[in-house]
């Protein structure tokens, strides 16, 4: 019988983060998953043990299918990074997978989420019309001076959120799909502004895609609405910035934080001193003169 994932993943300046939800989702939601699936680009083997002793996990190196990032936009290189377009191989793998869940890192999840694997009438779940507590369109992920080649999408219809959403392997046509948001990229790179929510919205809309939509509310409170929220809340969510390891302070994050160092896990990057960056680019540099040796 094919198994349930949960999958996130980032770069190796985040995997701290990454073990960080490994450990929630390990003390909140057992049962969510039957293992945790995680793309990374650098994560030493040490620390990949150390997360998969916590929760199940398999780790994939991230290949990009892009040949050419010169003409991404700069929201893709600088704000956010082309890892985000990792999340296209949740599609990929539903020929593995019975059920997908991807699950963005920087969550606190306070509440047993292990019913959002069951599925109901649709092949998906996604959040949807709503980003940073307001009503959001197509229109908004896109840059505003670079729509005049976005042919034939209602640029005003439903947006969809990809911080947390579910596929199943009855999903028709995925494999297609995934090529469709490889091909969609490439082609409206240097107008993405939320960049692969941007590309699976209209993927969706052009498709006509009926999908479960998940309540904004429950799966991605952002930290100023806990209190509004209170009952509801099943995830927060750190959109934008400050992230709960560089100045937004949630005590459940720094619980799971603390006891990933006293497993021996390493310190998250922006929790450095300036002294220990310096030691450590030093560090790298020796290394990297060794190799070339």
């Amino acid at each position: 019988m094919k198994k349930t994932a949960i999958v996130t993943g980032g770069t190796s300046k985040q995997y701290p983060a990454m073990a960080v939800l490994a450990l929630n989702i390990a003390d909140k939601c057992p049962d969510i998953a039957d293992e945790l699936v995680i793309f990374y680009d650098d994560i030493p083997l040490s620390q990949q043990k150390l997360i998969n002793s916590i929760f199940p996990t398999r780790f994939i190196k991230y290949e990009s299918p892009f040949q050419h990032t010169d003409n991404f936009s700069d929201e893709i290189l600088h704000y956010f990074s082309p890892f985000v377009f990792c999340k296209y191989e949740c599609f990929r793998l539903l020929e593995e997978y019975q059920t997908v869940i991807w699950s963005d890192y920087d969550f606190v999840i306070t509440k047993d989420i292990s019913d959002i694997r069951i599925k109901n009438k649709f092949d998906a779940k996604f959040i949807s019309d709503v980003m940073l507590g307001a009503k959001f369109n197509n229109k908004m992920y896109f840059e505003p001076n670079c729509l005049e080649d976005i042919h034939s999408f209602d640029l005003l219809g439903s947006a969809i959120s990809c911080c947390f959403f579910v596929l199943f392997d009855t999903f028709k046509n995925y494999k297609e799909i995934y090529a469709e948001c490889i091909k969609l990229t490439e082609r409206y790179a240097p107008a993405l502004y939320l960049p692969e929510e941007a590309v699976i919205s209209v993927i969706f809309q052009q498709k006509k895609v009926q999908y479960e939509k998940l309540d904004y509310n429950k799966y991605s409170t952002l930290p100023k609405d806990i209190e509004k929220n209170a009952g509801i809340t099943s995830i927060i969510h750190a959109v934008g910035q400050p992230k709960f390891w560089n100045g937004l302070y949630n005590e459940q994050w720094e619980n799971y934080y603390r006891k990933w160092l006293k497993m021996g896990g390493a310190k998250h990057l922006d929790r450095y001193t300036k002294l220990e960056r310096l030691i450590l680019r030093i560090k790298r540099k020796i290394k990297k003169i060794f190799k070339k040796n």
